[in-house]
């Protein structure tokens, strides 16, 4: 059985004989902690954006419910 470590820049796992990631072509990273390292942090970078996307969709609807609401009140002050 071949031993394998994980590649920096795509996160897919190569053979520790190859001196580039096949998939990526990025230099295989000889420190194991650094390949980690680069992995989590690529990571913890998509996690963000995907909390900057969901928080910009949230921001959204509570502005749309704010304006239906309004809208809401307007026509209850008219109705009086």
């Amino acid at each position: 059985m071949k031993s394998v470590c994980v590649c920096g820049g795509c996160g897919r796992t190569i053979d520790n004989d190859f001196l580039y990631c096949p998939w990526c072509g990025q230099e295989k990273m000889h420190n194991k902690q650094d390949a980690l390292d680069a992995v989590f942090k690529q990571l913890e970078e998509k996690q963000a954006e995907d909390r900057a996307r969901r928080l910009a969709k949230l921001e959204k609807e509570l502005d749309d419910l704010e304006q239906d609401l309004s809208i809401l009140a307007l026509s209850a002050e008219m109705a009086k």
